[in-house]
């Protein structure tokens, strides 16, 4: 009985620490600006996980914030991976690409209708 046990114990553990891996991977915030005098966005939650959290980031999108770009080519202090720093107003020497956007992950993709208001979502500068 003791043995079954441990064996459960042990299989439940590791079932665990699969689970816990899996959930590390996923983003569970996105960044979003408000004001055009700011540089550096914010960081707000996707989901209401906890009654603290009165906005996720998809209700401040929908009141007017906007998603901060990604661009490689001026350091800010938000940077993303793939070397992706995150600015919320650009400068004259930057243009937004309509064409592309920069996942949370840093992976640049293809703009698509679907994306438009999406959290976690970065339109391309350069």
């Amino acid at each position: 009985m003791v043995k079954r046990m441990l064996v459960l114990g042990a299989a439940g553990l590791a079932l665990a620490g699969v689970a816990a891996s899996g959930a590390g991977a996923q983003t569970t915030s996105a960044f979003l600006c408000y004001s055009k005098f700011q540089t550096d966005p914010g960081v707000w939650p996707l989901a209401k996980t906890s009654p603290a959290i009165h906005d996720t980031a998809a209700d401040l999108l929908a009141l007017g914030y906007w998603q901060p770009y990604a661009e490689k080519s001026t350091p800010t202090n938000t940077e993303i991976t793939g070397g992706y720093y995150l600015i919320c107003n650009l400068p004259t020497s930057l243009n937004p690409m309509q064409s592309m956007v920069v996942t949370q992950k840093g992976a640049l993709i293809p703009m698509s209708p679907k994306y438009i208001g999406e959290p976690g979502l970065y339109p391309e500068a350069a």
